[in-house]
């Protein structure tokens, strides 16, 4: 990975792991890191595992979050929020193209993830228009580039945030607050999450605890040439905070160097790969009314361990 990573990128990553010993996930998708995520995404829709539960949820819920699509609305935009692949845009793709010309927006940190999902949706849908957003949407900035794209008339805008992504941030609340700012009053936002109970707990564990995720959670540092074996790797619960914590434990005495600095770790010391919150259902309800969402539409599946919401921006907070 070194030279994917620019100046400002890997300043960011130093101070991370020098201050608090956390290796951004988001930067394991910059330069080849992309095609491990796409490994996880396969294996999971190949065995049928908790991504591929999200997709048949979102693909049953369609028919009510699309809606107010009708013969009133001319362009559908989809801004489709860490668009991986954007496989799990087929479905909704495919349930508008007769109702009105769509528009796929896919936002990426990774050009060559950009890249991945314009050519799998070009292929499927030859008639979408894709426009590409490079863009890191942690940072916290008003997507200007999109606030352009969706503020024509009779347009409707769906914003997509799918596959667990908003789990994978430390602070979800900043993450929906700077995407409501590129949101109009009229336009939605999907989520599609997992959440938590203690049954799927250890599920959860099980399918993040896989040479594949660590192969991917680890490229970073790896990239970066500090060696990190699979035997160092484990998973947790954290019960208070309701989330899975990815963790490399060091096995001897080690140092990375990013920046022109070293950063040293000791033997036992840990560092924080990943991590992935998951909601409880009350908990997912509150977030988004504290922020100013209005909850549209709310399901989640049989075995209660993923869910889809659909919120709209509003000016009041619960």
């Amino acid at each position: 990975m070194r030279g994917y990573l620019n100046e400002n990128q890997e300043l960011e990553l130093l101070s991370a792991l020098d201050s608090r010993a956390v290796s951004p996930l988001k930067f394991a998708y910059v330069g080849d890191g992309y095609r491990r995520w796409i490994e996880i995404a396969e294996k999971s829709r190949s065995e049928h595992s908790i991504q591929f539960e999200e997709n048949l949820l979102k693909t049953e819920s369609l028919p009510y979050m699309l809606r107010e699509v009708d013969s009133d609305v001319d362009t559908v935009n989809i801004v489709d929020f860490g668009c991986g692949d954007g496989i799990p845009m087929i479905p909704v793709l495919e349930f508008l193209r007769t109702k009105a010309t769509v528009r796929y927006i896919p936002v990426d940190i990774s050009p060559k993830m950009l890249d991945e999902a314009e050519k799998n949706l070009t292929e499927r849908f030859p008639d979408v228009q894709i426009i590409k957003v490079l863009f890191d949407f942690e940072k916290g900035e008003i997507l200007e580039q999109i606030l352009k794209l969706t503020k024509e008339k009779r347009t409707k805008n769906y914003f997509f945030l799918l596959g667990n992504t908003l789990g994978n941030f430390e602070n979800t609340e900043k993450i929906l607050t700077d995407i409501k700012l590129s949101m109009f009053p009229n336009d939605t936002l999907i989520i599609g999450n997992q959440i938590s109970n203690l049954l799927a707990s250890q599920k959860f564990i099980e399918y993040y605890r896989t040479e594949e995720v660590f192969n991917l959670v680890s490229a970073t540092l790896k990239g970066y040439d500090m060696d990190c074996s699979f035997e160092e790797y484990s998973v947790r619960w954290n019960r208070n905070l309701k989330q899975i914590e990815m963790v490399l434990t060091m096995n001897s005495d080690k140092a990375i160097n990013i920046a022109g600095h070293r950063v040293e770790f000791e033997k036992g010391e840990e560092i924080l790969l990943a991590i992935s919150k998951k909601f409880a259902e009350e908990t997912i309800v509150e977030t988004f009314n504290n922020i100013g969402f209005r909850i549209d539409f709310f399901t989640a599946n049989k075995r209660k361990n993923a869910c889809i919401v659909s919120v709209t921006p509003t000016r009041y907070k619960s």
